[in-house]
């Protein structure tokens, strides 16, 4: 009996001190959740909705195509037309609708299921264009509302037409963000990433609530592919941040500019950071454009828009970022990388303790030749892990699951009411899985976060585009 007792607190030992270095437990994951959008498939985008009487599900949008986007070095002309789709959380397909005259892009069909009306059922908010012999036909393209039980259209409004005299890459590229003020909802529909942009405000009865232009030769910068949502002050009237502006959903005014009017580009990559002892946010950016060599080109800001530290590389396309709880007893670290202008091979990648701007090293890999490197925290635990590829691994740099080569990311957020977040994906074959760890076990700390409203909208309310790395991880 001595001997057992012994032998357990030897075991006890061990598994606190494999804990305190950031060892995840052992993990147990599986498909918790698997669907087939019955066609071949090499793009799809999915966010989640209600259904009405706490039922709820996914729209899809997917297509056989491979996603579209504007830039002419990239384009081509599809053959198939993307779907919309509505499953329920048993996979059930309740509606389809194939979009005839849309091109299969995330670019040119935001999708963004909202609750408009506040009556518990989501609407389903998406850009079409309804001339379907011409895609680019601009009189055609509208903001379609689709009931999310039929897919039967409710509602249609033109869509603003952006400037003209610009790239093709710039004009046909949009967002919808879904915010609240005082617990009232506010639609922005937006045009514009890289130089001019538009937004509009809408009501819940679809009136004008606010509109901005920022001309091409306007002072400040330009959009980024992310759309985080915040509640900077805490009062209940959210803001959103549109590239390195922080705007409100209320007034359509600006809070700040990150470095004020000084960086005149375009970011990568902008994600909010809160810092609960402070309660404050903070703000990482990764910035792609403009090559003279004056800006650091990845800063950590403040909420007051000052920077709290930059690297020192200040010239290349910063394409890659991410801020996550990934230190050995879940420190924050910040990751940037920037195509390789040398070789061509794979990124340049650094990786600082996201606090103080040092320059760390880690057990663990920072990413492939692709983008395709995500945190989320399958465990629930407080301390994310990292997908790179198909592979997904712990803090320490163990291999923790393989997801198949053929994997590509929808999202990874709490999906299912399980411990900890989920991984949902999709296959070429058509087959969606949700994947989950059954040796998850949320702390209170994360039951509180996975709950809070700016969590959940982010999920929810900010439309199904890039949407890089979720600002919500870092809340």
């Amino acid at each position: 009996m001595k001997t057992k007792f012994i032998f357990s607190l030897i075991c006890l030992f061990f598994s606190a001190n494999l804990i305190i270095k950031g060892q995840s437990p052992k993990r147990d994951i599986y498909t918790a959740l698997e669907f087939s959008l019955g066609i071949p498939v090499q793009f799809a985008r999915s966010a989640p909705l209600s259904l009405g009487d706490g039922k709820k599900g996914f729209v899809m949008l997917f297509s056989e195509e491979r996603n579209l986007d504007p830039y002419e070095g990239s384009f081509f002309f599809p053959k198939n037309r993307p779907k919309l789709a509505v499953f329920d959380l048993e996979g059930r397909e309740l509606w389809r609708r194939e979009l005839a005259g849309a091109l299969p892009g995330i670019w040119f069909i935001p999708v963004l299921p909202f609750d408009m009306d506040k009556d518990g059922v989501d609407e389903i908010y998406y850009v079409n264009n309804i001339n379907t012999d011409r895609p680019f036909a601009y009189e055609g393209y509208m903001l379609e509302r689709a009931d999310v039980l039929s897919g039967e259209v409710t509602g249609r409004w033109p869509w603003k037409a952006p400037t003209h005299n610009q790239a093709n890459s710039y004009k046909w590229r949009f967002f919808l963000i879904g915010g609240y003020v005082n617990d009232e909802p506010v639609l922005v529909t937006t045009q514009g990433t890289y130089r001019d942009m538009k937004l509009q405000a809408w009501n819940a009865d679809m009136s004008s609530r606010w509109e901005i232009y920022y001309p091409d030769d306007f002072n400040g910068p330009r959009g980024s592919h992310t759309t985080p949502i915040i509640d900077i002050d805490h009062d209940g009237k959210e803001e959103f941040m549109y590239g390195e502006r922080c705007i409100s959903f209320d007034t359509g005014k600006e809070l700040f500019v990150l470095d004020g009017n000084t960086w005149n580009d375009h970011s990568d990559v902008v994600l909010p950071i809160y810092q609960k002892k402070k309660r404050e946010w903070s703000f990482f950016t990764c910035r792609e454009k403009g090559d003279d060599g004056r800006l650091p080109r990845a800063v950590m800001f403040n909420q007051r828009g000052e920077q709290v530290w930059a690297i020192k590389e200040m010239k290349g396309h910063f394409h890659y970022g991410w801020v996550g709880n990934l230190g050995s007893n879940g420190e924050r670290i910040a990751m940037s990388g920037r195509y390789n202008r040398v070789s061509g091979g794979d990124p340049e990648r650094w990786v600082y303790d996201a606090d103080s701007g040092i320059e760390i090293t880690v057990p663990f890999p920072l990413g492939d030749k692709s983008d395709r490197s995500s945190l989320l925290d399958m465990d629930g635990d407080g301390i994310h892990e990292l997908l790179i590829g198909q592979t997904l691994y712990n803090n320490a740099g163990d291999i923790l699951f393989d997801f198949g080569e053929s994997m590509s990311v929808l999202s990874q957020y709490k999906i299912l009411d399980l411990p900890g977040e989920q991984l949902m994906c999709y296959y070429p074959n058509g087959i969606v899985k949700i994947w989950a760890d059954r040796n998850g076990s949320e702390t209170t700390e994360m039951k509180k976060r996975f709950s809070d409203p700016i969590y959940v909208n982010n999920v929810r309310h900010s439309s199904t585009g890039y949407n890089r790395n979720y600002p919500i991880l870092n809340y």
